[in-house]
């Protein structure tokens, strides 16, 4: 398989804007005086923790219930640097309005435990969202399988590995192999130091839920200690999921994949990352609009400020900070989030504020849309709290982002909702298409996995949250079939376009739908079936992908000769996972197998911003889802 890296203009995405739209693609003013969010602590109540004292490390923001709103897991640990003591791992039920009532004790048991963050995605291809929660002090791992009614029971003994340590400061779930389930990856032995063998575990699913240890071959050397978080990243745009370990301290380290999950070690690619700074949440997603993934770390940049590191397109980053961020101030912070805050079609960034040191609220850094970034005041209430991690979602059904943080580390120690107000714009973007794998040679008579990359208005830990991907085809133009998108992990999908016969013209395009109501499809993409010699290979798409924003029709095609980026639109639930086949040879060179194209649940979530026209899809296939005060865990 070739791969060709795509990276469109900028200008030349900029000069098929209308002007119409012109003025809705430029920064928010820096005289922005009102806050664009309200905070409704009351919507959320008192910490589990007698009121206060969780120290909540990690949140997600999914639908648990099935129910068409956004529910919220606070996952809650009191220790950093010694074995702490267990806390409860909190469920938050939407009332649909953007009210939460703690139901924990009946959802998932009320359980305690040690626990620094949980993965969310369905595993057994059920369509109902899963829970997984590696032990972050070597103790018992627990996996949370979702009873179908928003309940949960732990299969942890019968379905992870037996006799599995970890030390887990982070997890995530994703299709490291390619063959259409979801994988685990742990970031292993937080707190143990640079004696600790390895900086992670890696899980593989059967395609039935039940996980089998496969660290052995693992790269074993780091630049870093103490992993807090991970990340799938595409950072090649070869379409497997590299991963990002996050260090507490030092320089973090880069994995690629093979395409088949096995991994080597590339951190010398990452720009440095001095060993002073303690970081806890690298972030993901393409600032500058040119199709690749870059990353935003917290602390790493001068004084304790935000480090944003740009990707080449390769895999190789340039720390540009200096160049690109302009007024961030000196903060104490627990990471950057990502989100289109202006509905500009481009990422802005999000600060998590610790508060220690100068005490600020969380604060937004907005996207000119060339990858500058300028310190914006005030969008937040003057809310001064111990901000460990945060996520955005749309909560109340408003069609506006709404963020959670979780508190720990200082007081006030109270989990907040902040609403999105009359002054935040609301998502208008369709869901974009960076990268859509392309084909230079096929066989007949057989199915093609073909990969493609989605992102939206928000990025979150478990890809873009949307509520349909499809993939439409056709046979010399005639319609032939509409498969569903299965998520694979960071902003990753992949369907199987079926068979043509010898001769034929095969054309596809992508097709997406998020929660605001939002859709379009990719430009078309196609190739033709051998006629004679067998052999497929494979290429980046190199058509830009159109979208259509239906909240904005008036918008034009981009024909650029690039890879995509532009929004969609859909009202739904936000789960876009399709469970995928247990073939472990399962591969974009063609496998017959064609589970991965049946409907099912499991969490999926996202963002980027640039937008292009198109048209809207014909009909999109329904996917049903995818406190120790005193205590200073940075300068100890």
């Amino acid at each position: 398989m070739s791969v060709q890296r795509l990276r469109p203009s900028l200008l030349s995405l900029s000069l098929l804007i209308p002007s119409a739209l012109a003025l809705t693609l430029t920064p928010w003013s820096t005289a922005q005086a009102a806050p664009v969010f309200d905070d409704a602590l009351a919507n959320l109540g008192n910490q589990a923790c007698g009121g206060g004292g969780c120290w909540t490390n990690y949140l997600r923001v999914a639908d648990f219930d099935a129910d068409d709103d956004l529910d919220i897991v606070f996952v809650n640990y009191a220790g950093f640097f010694n074995m702490g003591s267990e806390q409860p791992l909190v469920m938050m039920v939407n009332n649909g309005a953007g009210a939460f009532v703690d139901h924990s004790d009946t959802i998932v048991g009320g359980h305690w435990g040690r626990l620094r963050q949980v993965a969310v995605g369905d595993v057994d291809g059920d369509g109902y969202p899963d829970i997984v929660a590696p032990n972050g002090w070597g103790g018992e791992n627990v996996l949370f399988m979702n009873n179908g009614d928003g309940t949960f029971l732990d299969e942890g003994a019968d379905r992870l590995p037996p006799d599995a340590s970890v030390f887990a400061g982070g997890v995530r779930l994703g299709d490291v192999d390619d063959d259409g389930d979801l994988d685990i990856f742990i970031g292993d032995g937080y707190a143990q130091g640079m004696g600790h063998p390895t900086p992670g575990a890696l899980w593989l699913n059967d395609g039935a839920g039940m996980f089998e240890d496969a660290s052995d071959g693992l790269p074993t050397d780091k630049q870093g200690v103490d992993p807090d978080d991970v990340d799938f990243v595409d950072v090649d745009r070869d379409f497997d999921l590299d991963i990002v370990i996050n260090m507490h301290a030092g320089k973090s380290s880069l994995w690629l994949n093979d395409g088949a999950g096995g991994f080597t070690d590339a951190t010398d690619q990452l720009a440095d990352m001095p060993m002073m700074g303690y970081h806890y949440n690298m972030s993901p997603c393409d600032v500058d609009g040119d199709g690749d993934l870059d990353l935003w770390i917290d602390n790493m940049g001068p004084g304790y400020t935000e480090q944003l590191m740009i990707n080449d397109g390769s895999g190789g980053f340039t720390d540009e900070t200096e160049a690109r961020v302009s007024g961030n101030p000196t903060s104490d912070d627990n990471g950057v989030l990502c989100v289109d805050l202006d509905d500009d079609g481009d990422l802005d960034g999000v600060v998590l504020a610790l508060n220690f040191g100068a005490a600020t609220p969380e604060r937004a850094l907005i996207n000119d849309g060339d990858g500058n970034f300028t310190y914006e005041p005030d969008m937040f209430p003057s809310v001064e709290d111990p901000t460990l991690w945060g996520e955005f979602g749309d909560l109340n059904g408003d069609g506006k982002l709404d963020l959670v943080t979780g508190q720990g580390e200082g007081n006030p120690e109270l989990n907040r909702v902040y609403f999105g107000n009359a002054e935040l714009p609301a998502d208008t973007r369709a869901p974009s298409f960076p990268a859509i794998e392309t084909f230079e040679s096929v066989d007949p008579g057989e199915p093609l996995w073909l990969h493609f990359a989605i992102v939206d208005s928000a990025i979150t830990d478990e890809g873009p949250r949307l509520d349909d991907v499809s993939v439409e085809v056709e046979h010399d133009g005639a319609p032939v079939d509409q498969v569903a998108g299965w998520f694979m992990g960071g902003d990753l999908f992949r369907a199987q376009l079926p068979a043509a016969e010898a001769g034929v013209m095969v054309t596809y395009r992508v097709c997406a739908a998020d929660l605001a109501g939002n859709s379009g499809c990719s430009d078309d993409s196609s190739y033709t079936v051998n006629d004679d010699e067998p052999g497929t290979t494979s290429e980046t798409d190199t058509t830009d992908s159109d979208t259509t924003d239906t909240a904005d029709p008036s918008e034009t095609s981009n024909t650029a000769t690039e890879t995509s980026a532009g929004p969609a639109t859909d009202a739904g639930t936000g789960d876009s996972s399709v469970p995928g086949d247990d073939d472990d040879d399962a591969d974009s060179e063609g496998d017959t197998d064609t589970d991965s194209g049946e409907e099912s649940g499991g969490e999926s979530v996202g963002g980027c911003g640039c937008q292009s026209g198109g048209s809207a899809p014909t009909g999109l296939l329904a996917l049903a889802g995818l406190g120790l005060l005193g205590l200073r865990r940075r300068r100890s």
